[in-house]
């Protein structure tokens, strides 16, 4: 193996974004407490409570003495909207009382505005002054609770919403209009013009109804009701587009990347910590700016990068306010490849974990190819010489020539069936990554590269890792192996302990550790699936040279979030063009 100046060095990256300003990553209220919880599963109740009963009250019989006073008061077509007002409240309070479950601050503004308006319908539409005295107690307790409600929501895209909105309304005024004038007459005991029918309809998807309007089958009420239907879905669906989580961007603060790269030289403790600074991730400090955390938000689930990385003792308090900036943002929290160190102190914040797989280290002290048992170690070596292949190992920057080779192994590699570019716990094949990055390439007797690794800091004390391991389609079987025999004696020889290979999933447990039911069951069905997804040949390749096995976790809130922390997991992996 022919050696280029092998550097030791940390590797510098690229600064990296993050969301907001610094003022934004240090933000997020205290999590509250079993008082404000109550008070908040209270209120939503309420909210529910009166939804029902702005309901039952439109459907439910109007006292007859007090609809004779209105109707000296108002117009018999006001009582009518007054009564369809009221019922359009009691849908969207209902619907309304999952988010100010979720303390959202839009919510909390929609249902006083709600409550409000039912005070003066209930009034308007039959005098109802017990319904009206339920509204006005909803909006005092709101108002008497509305520090309570901290959670934001993403800016509604009010043209989307207006297309989305006329769409509907032209699909259900046509499906009305269509359905009283082709069904049969037998249905109504009435034959609909076109402008009867478009008559008819209006009143019933505004829900004023039709008194005039008596069905006489039960597929003529069954229709009546589809138009009813259709209004409350068109409500619904207005609901959630209003209270939809925060939308993550990335921005990008220079100071900050360089704030999180001086803490991980300092505090940083394996090679994952290498990625939290890479240009995907996003910062989140604690008061101190001593500790931080790198993640991602894919939809409304935040994904954080293994552990925080700081002084033990800042860890517990970033935890919280991450956990109250993520609640503040409506953000569901997930931690992928966590380290065992800080197990207690997630199962104290209320998270379970899930154990993920295990990373494989080499003992490189324990390393040799002397011996009968580095027997297919060094069978390999001598095969890869006398086929005149060689190592050659390149400190940053690379030569030109060398980067065009790395390109086109790279991009062989790629095409190779299954074969893409990540992000998030990896590098990607990046000029200014590879260029600046130590590298070990495997070459021919020609002097054409047939495989290499890309060789990236581990902040464990005396341990060495790697992220791309690459090579061609016609590279000799074994390269990868070769390479990495080459690896762990040159790690050895400038005074590494270990050597990192990286996780292989779901890889099962060891007869020392304690996995529940639920650890166990999904390793199972995702061992089944090994046809899929190859892990245990990943776990084979990787036990060759392994002295020990590390596990790693899923930090998760409940079984609910795994789908959804999958795929925001996918999200945030996939590199998008």
């Amino acid at each position: 193996m022919i050696v280029q100046e092998p550097d030791r060095h940390r590797v510098s990256v690229r600064p990296g974004p993050v969301t907001g300003s610094r003022a934004a990553g240090r933000g997020g209220l205290p999590e509250a407490g079993p008082k404000s919880h109550a008070a908040v599963i209270l209120i939503a109740l309420f909210t529910l409570g009166s939804g029902l009963v702005n309901l039952w009250s439109v459907i439910g019989p109007a006292l007859h003495a007090r609809i004779v006073l209105l109707r000296h008061i108002f117009p018999l077509e006001f009582i009518r909207l007054s009564r369809s007002v009221t019922l359009l409240t009691g849908f969207a309070l209902i619907i309304s009382s999952i988010n100010i479950h979720k303390r959202k601050q839009r919510a909390f503004a929609a249902v006083s505005l709600l409550a409000a308006a039912s005070v003066v319908f209930h009034l308007t539409k039959g005098l109802d002054y017990e319904e009206a005295a339920l509204s006005a107690s909803l909006l005092l307790l709101l108002w008497r609770s509305r520090r309570l409600f901290t959670v934001r929501s993403g800016a509604p895209e009010w043209t989307a919403a207006f297309i989305r909105l006329g769409v509907a309304a032209l699909a259900a005024t046509g499906y009305g209009i269509a359905g009283f004038w082709l069904l049969d007459p037998n249905q109504f005991g009435l034959n609909f013009t076109l402008a009867d029918a478009a008559r008819r309809t209006l009143l019933f998807l505004s829900l004023a109804g039709d008194p005039t309007i008596v069905p006489h089958t039960r597929y003529a009420q069954w229709f009546l009701d589809s138009l009813y239907l259709i209004t409350a879905a068109a409500i619904a669906d207005s609901g959630f587009a209003l209270f939809r989580p925060v939308m993550y961007r990335l921005r990008t603060h220079p100071h900050e990347c360089e704030m999180a790269r001086r803490i991980v030289e300092e505090h940083g403790r394996s090679g994952l910590d290498y990625f939290k600074t890479w240009p995907d991730k996003s910062f989140f400090f604690s008061a101190s700016s001593r500790a931080f955390l790198a993640y991602r938000v894919a939809g409304d689930f935040a994904v954080v990068l293994g552990d925080p990385v700081g002084p033990e003792e800042e860890i517990e308090a970033l935890l919280r306010r991450f956990l109250s900036y993520c609640q503040d943002n409506d953000w569901r929290l997930g931690f992928h490849q966590v380290l065992p160190d800080f197990l207690p102190l997630y199962h104290k914040l209320g998270f379970r974990k899930l154990k993920i797989g295990d990373d494989a280290v080499v003992d490189l002290e324990q390393f040799s190819l002397e011996g009968k048992r580095a027997r297919e170690f060094r069978n390999k070596v001598n095969q890869m010489e006398r086929m005149g292949i060689r190592t050659q190992y390149y400190a940053p920057p690379l030569p030109e020539a060398v980067f065009e080779q790395l390109r086109e192994i790279s991009e062989e590699w790629l095409r190779l069936p299954g074969r893409r570019e990540r992000q998030f716990t990896l590098g990607r094949f990046e000029p200014s990554y590879i260029r600046s990055t130590p590298v070990l390439l495997a070459l021919d007797v020609n002097g054409r590269g047939l495989g290499f690794l890309t060789v990236i800091p581990s902040y464990r004390v005396g341990e060495a890792t790697v992220d791309l391991m690459r090579r061609r389609a016609d590279g000799p079987n074994g390269i990868i192996d070769y390479l990495f025999i080459e690896l762990f004696l040159l790690k050895k020889a400038e005074g590494f302990r270990w050597f990192n290979l990286g996780m292989a999933p779901m890889s099962g447990f060891q007869e020392h550790e304690q996995a529940s039911a639920q650890e166990r069951a999904v390793h199972t069905f995702f061992q089944h699936l090994n046809f899929l997804f190859s892990y245990k040949g990943l776990r084979a390749f990787k036990a060759k040279f392994a002295t020990r096995w590390e596990p790693r976790y899923e930090i998760y809130r409940n079984v609910l979030d795994l789908p959804r922390l999958g795929l925001a997991l996918r999200k945030v992996s996939e590199i998008r063009g």
